[in-house]
């Protein structure tokens, strides 16, 4: 695994929820640049976050697939910091506290905008439209694809 450096995004995707990490994997590129960042590593218990996040960024450093115990440990740590996050969280509902899962719906308010606006910050938003060239046939990665 390559190290962290400061021009480097940590990114966990902590769902099994294809649409939420669909879209988190769709605007990764665009929080990086925003954010001033270079690339980002990418911490998951999903395995199709694992095998996809290919097709959707060349700035990966390098992807940490752990159990979900593991992520629910990070997420644990997150909620006792004292000082602004190390990293992002890509979940409408974790860590705890964060319900923007409630907000859904709420003035035509979709996923994509809660994953674009209200975990990377992505402010203007606009849609990002964009096909993909994959021609397997992993079921996780198609799961995630199913999407676009």
């Amino acid at each position: 695994m390559d190290s962290y450096s400061p021009g480097t995004e940590v990114v966990i995707f902590p769902e099994d929820d294809s649409r939420l990490n669909y879209y988190g994997l769709l605007y990764l590129d665009e929080r990086l640049v925003r954010g001033l960042k270079k690339d980002a590593i990418i911490v998951t218990s999903n395995s199709g976050v694992e095998k996809a996040a290919g097709l959707f960024t060349k700035k990966i450093r390098s992807i940490i697939l752990v159990s979900k115990e593991e992520v629910e440990d990070l997420l644990s740590l997150y909620g006792v910091i004292d000082t602004p996050a190390p990293f992002i969280v890509v979940s409408l509902d974790s860590p705890e506290g964060r319900h923007a899962d409630r907000m859904l719906g709420v003035k035509g308010l979709t996923v994509e905008q809660l994953v674009a606006i209200g975990v990377y910050f992505i402010i203007p938003f606009r849609p990002i439209l964009r096909r993909f060239a994959y021609d397997g046939d992993d079921p996780e990665v198609l799961d995630i694809l199913k999407e676009a």
